[in-house]
């Protein structure tokens, strides 16, 4: 079971907090607007934080799918190991 906040995570633009005129993104999990991130300057970076719980299930369920899969392992091995270790550590660092 994950320890993370459940996704669907949505950025969402806000004003900036102290500064009139400043605006961010504020990156929420409900529909309360209740945050995981409650101030990020730039758009691209609130993009990427609030598409990381899926980018996580996907990472995962890639993951799931070639070990119970009956692809010769030595296939993918040969021609995807660096792109499955990328995936690998990716999921540590998001789960450790």
């Amino acid at each position: 079971m994950s320890k993370h906040t459940k996704g669907p995570w949505v950025a969402r633009r806000v004003s900036g907090p102290g500064w009139p005129g400043q605006v961010g993104y504020a990156i929420d999990f409900n529909e309360d607007q209740e945050q995981v991130v409650d101030f990020v300057y730039e758009e691209a970076d609130a993009k990427l934080i609030a598409a990381a719980p899926e980018l996580l299930e996907a990472l995962e369920d890639l993951k799931r799918e070639i070990i119970l899969s009956d692809v010769d392992m030595d296939y993918i091995d040969s021609h995807f190991k660096p792109w499955i270790e990328k995936a690998r550590a990716a999921i540590e660092k998001a789960t450790a």
